[in-house]
């Protein structure tokens, strides 16, 4: 079985509060960041970083009091032949890199050569999202990306495909199978590199990530607003700004058209409200116009043929293992 890259999360939080910062700065920062830490919070500093490996690919989130991050010369040869494309979620955030100094609003995006001298400072706390690409695997893409370090990145639709699928992978559950996790690594690199300009030899290379990012985009539109009865095609490709015939083609490489894409969205949440105790005081008619469906008929029909069972049977079954599993104690008080 392929093994899976994990989340991993570093916290002030965790630290002894006394020597919290200190702990941090020497023990995390110098060692994995290749860089110094310098707190303006006023003594009370907190930093929250979680990083997940996507085969050579990384994603990682800083969110920050007022802290400055120094890469001085001495880090430089700790540091990784990376660059980095930041995305500025809370700020504002000056970053001073390749001899440019910018000031980024949210919103804003600059890239970052990882092999040079790096400031970087939220005077009013930070949070700042960002890819680190191998330096040789974007160069195959891009044009001297080196050039291109410590300037704002445009603000094409390619960033926002980036923001985008970014936000999508909060959905993962679970950590993805290596496979999965270097599938999705490729299509982050495919995607850093659209943003920033590919050559022409390599555009139709990355246009594999951007197809991935905009059919994430769509899956999560649908997924946003499947309650919405009135919900259609042309809602969904509209917001996007995608053409119709667009969005219908990417669902069907999936195997899946919009309405059963929709109607999957609906039939899962509204299996989840069926087995949350929570919901019992529902009927069953209120949960079927709950997660979009016009009419309880089409909604019975279309969950048996989901789930091989009645809405009302899932809801029966689901009352009697809660009550088996539950202690006697509560069994006996919950009056049921």
């Amino acid at each position: 079985m392929p093994t899976s890259f994990p989340l991993v999360r570093w916290s002030t939080e965790m630290l002894p509060e006394r020597t919290r910062f200190s702990t941090f700065r020497e023990e995390f920062a110098r060692l994995n960041l290749a860089l110094d830490v310098i707190d303006h919070s006023g003594g009370r500093p907190r930093i929250n970083v979680t990083y997940w490996p996507l085969g050579p690919v990384g994603v990682c989130s800083i969110v920050t009091t007022p802290v400055e991050f120094i890469r001085h010369k001495r880090h430089l040869k700790d540091s990784r032949d990376q660059f980095g494309l930041n995305i500025v979620e809370a700020g504002p955030v000056q970053f001073a890199n390749a001899g440019q100094e910018h000031v980024y609003d949210v919103g804003a995006a600059c890239l970052v050569d990882r092999g040079r001298l790096l400031r970087v400072f939220g005077p009013r706390g930070a949070s700042v999202k960002f890819v680190t690409v191998p330096a040789a695997a974007l160069r195959s893409l891009v044009a001297q990306p080196e050039d291109l370090s410590g300037r704002p990145v445009r603000p094409e639709p390619a960033l926002r495909l980036l923001g985008r699928y970014l936000r999508s992978l909060a959905s993962f559950k679970e950590p993805p199978s290596s496979t999965l996790a270097s599938t999705v690594g490729v299509h982050l690199l495919d995607l850093v590199a659209a943003t920033l300009g590919p050559t022409a030899e390599a555009a139709i290379v990355t246009e594999r990530g951007v197809k991935a990012a905009k059919l994430q985009a769509i899956l999560a539109e649908v997924a946003q607003r499947f309650g919405d009865p009135n919900v259609d095609l042309n809602n969904v490709a509209g917001a996007l700004g995608m053409s119709r015939r667009y969005v219908q083609k990417l669902l069907e490489e999936t195997g899946k058209s919009f309405t059963e894409h929709l109607a999957g969205c609906r039939l899962e949440r509204a299996f989840a409200m069926l087995t949350d105790p929570h919901h019992l005081h529902l009927a069953i008619i209120d949960i079927a116009f709950a997660v979009g469906f016009g009419d309880v008929s089409h909604f019975n029909r279309s969950f048996r043929r989901r789930f091989g069972e009645t809405p009302s049977g899932v809801r029966a079954a689901s009352i009697v293992r809660q009550k088996s599993s539950c202690a006697p104690s509560q069994c006996a008080g919950d009056g049921r």
